[in-house]
């Protein structure tokens, strides 16, 4: 994040700017009120300024502004649609909004004033061009008026950009393009941008004109960006006369065609053009000393267009000539950007094209490129660093199963290996993205550094034991301290995974001596290194594809079970998670029961390993019984423990999808379950509701587990989704059973707000199932009753009182006796809520200073 900084200080001073519009605001109207989205940040935390989307409203408008960065957008929007002539409007003090109000309304009238200026001289200017194109008639013959007639027709301000008349007219009858109609056409095209500028040029590039008109014209509409065939082919025919300025001209319109727009552009472009690259080639083929020339200009001067145009030439070209010669040059323009680039930012067009053409130079000349690089990163500086290292990622990003791995991706390999090695606890480290998720296309890589791999691995050990000994030599430090210090071993300990893990998928894919050796290797560990023992055996399944690599892998696998090391133990469980599919079945029955020792474990970190991979890799159907008993005692055991809900929710997840049949689901043990899950309270409620899948929910009085999650503080202030999604889906014996619960959650929303409607829907909805329509009737008469009876409020209200009617409704259904009374009340509310969306849609807009 280059700009992170700048994005601080924007939100400083845009926090700074609404504090001021909120003082302002407050002086305005007693009435009126801020609106804002969820959420503090950081800066908004440490600072106290209001940062963040803000919009205004009012108890007396049913206008709500749409919320912008700047509160002072909203305000000004807001009070062009509602303040300005409000009669309900209580002043505070002064000085209030008018203070920037009225010059924002002054300015709109300027620009109004302006515009009607421009109007009248356009008019003016095109009524004198009539008159011209008038005392040309009597020497034009009768064809030659018909183009007079037409530009007639054309020049006006509202002219469609694509108009095709004047084109086909030079297609379907090039005769009448007569030297005085031609004349007349590029006095258009060369002195004033007229409406109908770009359509004569368009008609004079195909009509019989001299070489030197074609080339003034096809540069005009180079120059405009329309670049079609007709237009390269006027170019490429006259290469050989454009001058300088006009080769240069050619060579950014021919480098577009050739390259891909920037992601900044393409974020908004509905679809992308197809690249062309023999337009620019054929140039390069006619003028390449001029081109050369113009190149070494571009990338010696500062002005960035020129220098991104270069740069998007070279990338077109893809020529090893070209990249020889300019190579330094783009490399010391990328890694010596935040001195010879200052205010580029990451999405910045420039860098990213410079980025992908030292990308192309690696691929093209590998050691030349590589030397290059490392000459710049002799100075550490940081920025160069990053860029390298984004460098070499880039040649491995798209690596498949069909690229053929050259030097380059070598290079790049070993370079990102020791740079990741080097800071493997730094975040913004860009080398360690390579290495976060190990892939089947790495492999051949992988073979090839084994030994490195290995190595790296077993440095990693050494850094993550140093911070352990710097701990104890340290004075006790603060939380935050401690809290960097377990983030620092998390990242070492990840990488060192990933590399194992690759040292493994490379000894696959040499076959049985190369996991001979990493065996070999994993054997002639220390006992007292743990943390690398463990890394290795918790990959050792990597390496089995069948069962001459099973036998092979086997008997360490056993011995790591049943290894007196923890911290072993718990590896060689994890390690049965990468076990493929179909090589479980040729597991023998000594592992399955080596397996499920370690739910009897008694340290937590076997144990919680065992159930961590068996809620991905499940053991095969067979064997279940194995495991039953041990789940069954880790559920009792930790039912009666209040610090580890979320383990004991995942131990009962795992009993019930891998051990219950579907009787012993419904019945007492179901019943059990669901008493312990009842009895959780904050994470691990949320975490029962959010992790049930079917069996789950066919648990008895599972119901009211997601009853009481909805309920939860902890649920509520992450997501009440799931639980409502099981509350509709629950039988009608369910919620008849869970009545009191239903109405309890329901009766928790008083008063009701807003937010919380739809919520209260779902019980509406369970009230009505269940048969209790008139509890609900009268609850949510109780809600209509709680809303303000505030003109901002009239369509939430109108809303509520229809489903306190519906419920209304069905319960005198229920009883047999539906009145008039109802359901002509049903009727005046539907129309009532037409009527309010029809007002509100005249306020649908978008305020000043909003951006798509």
């Amino acid at each position: 994040m280059d700009d992170f900084d700048d994005e601080i200080q924007s939100a400083f001073e845009a926090g700074q700017h609404n504090a001021n519009t909120f003082k302002l605001l407050n002086n305005w109207c007693k009435h009126a009120e801020i609106s804002r989205s969820g959420g503090v940040g950081i800066v908004e935390a440490q600072t106290g300024l209001p940062i963040g989307h803000m919009g205004m409203q009012c108890k007396y408008s049913k206008h709500f502004s749409m919320q912008c960065w700047l509160l002072e957008d909203s305000v000004y929007s807001f009070y062009k649609k509602c303040c300005r002539d409000c009669d309900k409007r209580v002043p505070v003090s002064i000085p209030n909004i008018l203070e920037f109000v009225e010059p924002r309304l002054q300015k709109a009238e300027e620009r109004k004033k302006k515009e009607f200026e421009l109007i009248e001289l356009k008019k003016k200017a095109q009524c004198e061009r009539k008159l011209k194109r008038s005392e040309l008639r009597p020497n034009l013959s009768f064809e030659e008026t018909f183009v007079l007639d037409l530009l007639d027709e054309l020049d006006i301000d509202a002219l469609e950009s694509n108009d095709p008349r004047l084109e086909k007219l030079a297609h379907l009858a090039p005769e009448v393009f007569t030297p005085q109609i031609v004349e007349l056409l590029l006095q258009a095209v060369e002195g004033e941008d007229l409406p109908y500028s770009h359509h004569a040029a368009k008609a004079l590039i195909t009509a019989p004109i001299d070489n030197k008109n074609k080339i003034t014209v096809a540069i005009y509409l180079i120059k405009r960006h329309s670049v079609f065939s007709d237009v390269v082919n006027v170019v490429l025919n006259n290469s050989y006369a454009l001058n300088l300025e006009q080769l240069k001209i050619t060579l950014r319109a021919f480098a577009s065609l050739a390259t891909e727009p920037p992601p900044s552009s393409r974020m908004y472009s509905g679809h992308s053009k197809p690249l062309d690259v023999e337009p620019l080639k054929r140039l390069f083929g006619t003028r390449e000393a001029h081109i050369n020339e113009v190149l070494s200009d571009f990338f010696k001067g500062t002005e960035l267009g020129k220098i991104q145009t270069a740069t998007r030439v070279l990338i077109g070209l893809n020529n090893n000539t070209l990249f020889s010669k300019f190579l330094r040059d783009i490399v010391a323009l990328l890694m010596r950007r935040r001195i010879l680039l200052p205010n580029e930012r990451r999405e910045s067009s420039i860098i990213f094209y410079l980025r992908k053409a030292v990308s192309l130079c690696l691929l093209e000349q590998p050691e030349l490129t590589d030397e290059v690089i490392q000459k710049y990163l002799a100075d550490n500086d940081p920025v160069g660093v990053d860029e390298s290292n984004r460098i070499y990622g880039s040649i491995l990003r798209f690596l498949n199963s069909d690229t053929q791995i050259g030097n380059a991706h070598k290079i790049a390999f070993r370079r990102l290996l020791w740079a990741a090695i080097e800071h493997p606890d730094n975040y913004k480290n860009k080398a360690l993205d390579t290495f976060r998720h190990t892939r089947d296309e790495f492999s051949v890589l992988a073979h090839e550094n084994f030994d490195d791999l290995i190595g790296a691995a077993a440095i990693l050990t050494e850094k993550y034991e140093q911070i352990d000994k710097k701990n104890i030599i340290e004075v006790t430090g603060s939380f935050f301290d401690e809290l960097e210090r377990n983030n620092k071993k998390n990242a070492i300990n990840s990488l060192q995974s990933s590399l194992v893990n690759l040292a493994a998928v490379g000894a696959k894919h040499k076959g049985n001596r190369r996991i001979e050796d990493f065996l070999g290797l994993y054997r002639n560990l220390p006992k007292n290194q743990e943390q690398m023992r463990g890394c290795m055996i918790t990959h050792i399944s990597q390496m089995v594809t069948g069962i001459s690599s099973l036998n092979l892998v086997l008997s360490d696998w056993y011995g790591a079970l049943m290894d007196e090391s923890v911290l072993v133990r718990a590896s060689a469980i994890k390690a049965w998670e990468n076990v493929p599919f179909e090589v479980v079945k040729n597991f023998p029955d000594l592992f399955f029961d080596a397996f499920s020792l370690a739910l009897s474990d008694p340290y937590k970190m076997v144990h919680k390993s065992a159930v961590s991979v068996l809620r991905y890799r499940s053991f095969p159907e067979e064997k279940r019984l194995l495991i039953k008993s041990p789940l069954w005692t880790l559920v009792l055991v930790y039912s009666k423990e209040s610090d580890d809900g979320d383990f004991l929710v995942d131990c009962i997840n795992l009993l019930v999808s891998l051990c219950l049949s579907d009787s012993e689901c419904k019945g007492a043990h179901g019943q059990l379950l669901s008493a312990i899950l009842l009895k959780q309270e904050g994470s691990a409620l949320y975490h029962a509701v959010n992790q049930s899948g079917y069996r789950f929910k066919t648990l008895p009085s599972f119901l009211k587990v997601a009853l009481k999650a909805i309920r939860d503080s902890y649920t509520r202030d992450i997501s009440i989704s799931d639980c409502k999604d099981i509350i509709l889906s629950s039988t009608k014996d369910e919620l008849i059973n869970s009545k009191k619960d239903i109405v309890g959650a329901l009766e928790l929303l008083k008063p009701l707000k807003q937010g919380d409607f739809l919520e209260a829907i779902t019980y509406a909805t369970a009230l009505s199932i269940s048969g209790e329509s008139a509890i609900g009737t009268n609850l949510f008469n109780d809600f209509v009753n709680s809303i303000p009876e505030e003109t901002r409020h009239l369509l939430w209200r109108i809303q509520t009182e229809l489903v306190a009617t519906a419920l209304q409704i069905e319960s005198e259904i229920q009883v047999g006796n539906l009145s008039n009374e109802s359901t002509q009340k049903w009727q005046e509310l539907i129309k009532k809520l037409e009527k309010e969306y029809e007002e509100r849609a005249e306020f649908r807009d978008f305020p000043p200073g909003f951006n798509f």
